[in-house]
């Protein structure tokens, strides 16, 4: 498992990248703003990784994706679920999902079991104890 700390750095460096590459073209294309664009440059660079550890680093610690409890939740399939393959709608998202039985028509409504990873387990809506 790779540490936030890494994950943070991987997905970020790329970006402070292009600080260097503006400093270049400073450099040749407006030789008397060099120093204060430098200096901006590298003043911006610092807060936005600032605010993006502020804002990213947390969510790259959770472990799960338990922000996605979707059991219980009703959906609408839009493509044929079967005991292997098929998909539905649940909300504004598209999930994988698979029935334990049969198979389930397109437009059904249907309620979500459980979770498996980023596949859900649905059987058609008023089966289960609704």
């Amino acid at each position: 498992m790779v540490s936030p700390r890494v994950k943070f750095i991987a997905i970020t460096v790329d970006e402070l990248f292009l600080v260097p590459v503006a400093m270049v073209l400073a450099y040749f294309f407006v030789p008397d703003w060099f120093i204060p664009l430098t200096v901006l440059l590298i003043i911006g660079a610092i807060v936005f990784v600032a605010a993006k550890y502020y804002l990213v680093y947390p969510s790259l610690q959770e472990s799960s994706y338990s922000f996605y409890e979707l059991e219980g939740l009703r959906g609408k399939v839009i493509e044929e679920v079967t005991v292997s393959s098929g998909k539905i709608k649940v909300g504004a998202e598209i999930w994988e999902a698979r029935c334990d039985t049969g198979s389930i028509g397109v437009g059904t409504e249907v309620k979500v079991v459980s979770r498996d990873m980023m596949r859900v387990i649905v059987a058609p809506f008023g089966m289960e104890n609704d």
